[in-house]
């Protein structure tokens, strides 16, 4: 026998298959036999004893007894109940065995189809497995019965409409071994879409990002030299510069085409308001006893702090003030030089003498406001931390500004930003190199007081704006190492892509 499901071999008496668990059509068959089996030995019964049919039909059904599975209580019922077999004619009339098979074949389809609830009664012993010993086939076909019920006419093979459920226990097929397939290799993954390639950045980005360029370097140069004044050109910072001039190098400096010292001393009319009694050799030996270059110091820091830094009041000295807090001050070396004691009268002629010459006004905040066009004190807005944080901030801006204009491509932003650096850096360093350098060179050669002190009194400023450019100059090195890199590595990508095709 075969099974009708997977189409394995089973044996004649399996009820399942065992290799799917799919039930056999053994039990259709059994009874179709079994009731052509009947319907022959009726059709015999008709020829022989067309008058009695029961005892004949005691003798089939005790033979197929177990073929049918009748319960005692239905042999019984044939028994009590013969009249009504036989009551409807005199003759008995036999069902053609072809559809009594047809009946009895739809019968058991129908006890197939309709769902049967399974009682489960607990066995006694653990039931040994189906596949418990090699070659041992236990298919339980000696516990299964096919109970058979007969209908209202009390024909075998038939069913009522309050069928009952079979009470003995259902064959549950032994659960099938499952085999795991071999996993298959995972696929590697795949992108949906390949990456576009990025359009390359036009001409008209590249020149807007040039014109930003040129706002980024004069921001960048307006906030080194702002930062770079405002801690190297401070007020204290001057006075100590002052402090340590060689005073006599000062005084013998040119200026206006003459030393300082005898320009002073013309300027105040010095031999006539010491009656003759100085000269300029004595007017420079008396300067030169004086606290000349801690006065000029402090009215130097005095002027730095108030345009710088914003602090204090108006700086500005004119001839009395000067008579008065220096000429005045330093009267003992007048005398110990030329033995002679200045007077009122003296003081105000040397007064006299330098407003004829505009010291006043050379030293006038007002006439600086007039001159300039604006309020120099107001300048100390522009060199405070606020402002120079602010400026900062700018420049920090158009360096994003330039590198959105470029699609952010890091070949184009390195190359935008080493320029930015570069530049600043060059001019920031030169203005600290000229300071240095080219005022001592300028000095050598023109002998001018200008440049001796702007050598010595800028010095502080001068080392600060080398540290500032020397920091641009590195920052632009790295960007310009970067986009040499990042070209040398484009276009060997490009040489490996057209190698490839």
């Amino acid at each position: 026998m075969k099974c009708n499901k997977c189409g394995s071999e089973m044996a004649e008496d399996a009820l399942f298959c065992t290799e799917c668990g799919a039930p056999l059509e053994k039990e259709e068959k059994h009874v179709a036999a079994a009731v052509a089996e009947t319907a022959e030995t009726v059709e015999a019964i008709k020829d022989d004893e067309p008058t009695s049919i029961l005892p004949h039909l005691e003798e089939v059904i005790a033979d197929n007894e177990e073929a049918l599975s009748l319960t005692q209580e239905d042999v019984q019922l044939l028994n009590e109940e013969p009249a009504e077999l036989l009551s409807s004619s005199d003759t008995i009339v036999l069902p053609d065995p072809e559809a009594a098979e047809e009946t009895a074949t739809e019968a058991i389809q129908a006890v197939h189809d309709e769902p049967v609830p399974a009682q489960f009664p607990k066995p006694e012993a653990p039931a040994a497995p189906v596949n418990a010993a090699h070659g041992v086939l236990d298919d339980n076909s000696d516990t299964m019965e096919i109970p058979v019920q007969n209908d209202t006419h009390g024909n075998a093979g038939g069913y009522t409409e309050t069928q009952q459920p079979a009470q003995n226990t259902p064959v549950i097929p032994p659960p099938q071994p499952v085999q795991n397939a071999a996993e298959p290799a995972p696929m590697p993954s795949q992108s949906g879409e390949q990456p576009k390639a990025r359009k390359k950045v036009g001409g008209g980005r590249i020149f807007g990002a040039s014109l930003v360029t040129i706002f980024a370097v004069a921001f960048m140069l307006l906030f080194s030299f702002m930062l770079s004044l405002k801690l190297g050109l401070n007020g204290s910072v001057i006075k100590k510069r002052f402090s340590k001039l060689d005073a006599d190098t000062t005084l013998t400096a040119q200026f206006d085409g003459k030393e300082l010292s005898k320009t002073l001393y013309d300027s105040l009319g010095f031999r006539t308001a010491t009656k003759g009694n100085a000269d300029e050799a004595g007017f420079k030996r008396y300067l030169l006893d004086t606290d000349f270059l801690d006065y000029t110091g402090g009215v130097a820091e005095s002027y730095l702090d108030f345009i710088i830094d914003g602090e204090g009041s108006d700086p500005s000295i004119d001839s009395e003030d000067f008579v008065n807090d220096f000429i005045r001050a330093n009267k003992g070396a007048a005398v110990r030089e030329f033995d002679y004691e200045l007077t009122d009268a003296d003081y105000e002629l040397l007064q006299k003498n330098l407003d004829k010459d505009d010291f006043s006004d050379s030293l006038s905040i007002r006439k600086w406001n007039r001159q300039v066009g604006f309020e120099v004190d107001k300048l100390s807005y522009l060199f405070s931390y606020i402002t120079i944080g602010i400026i900062g901030g700018i420049v920090l801006l158009l360096l994003i500004w330039i590198s959105a204009i470029v699609d952010k491509r890091a070949k184009h932003v390195t190359g935008f930003f080493a320029s930015i650096f570069n530049i600043t850096g060059i001019i920031v360093l030169l203005a600290g190199l000229a300071i240095i350098v080219g005022s001592a060179v300028a000095f050598t050669f023109t002998h001018n007081v200008g440049f001796y002190l702007s050598e010595n009194l800028l010095l502080p400023l001068a080392v600060i704006l080398l540290i500032v450019g020397a920091a641009e100059l590195l920052l632009g090195f790295v960007f310009r190492k970067s986009n040499r890199i990042i070209k040398k590595k484009a276009k060997k990508a490009a040489a490996a892509a057209q190698a490839q095709k």
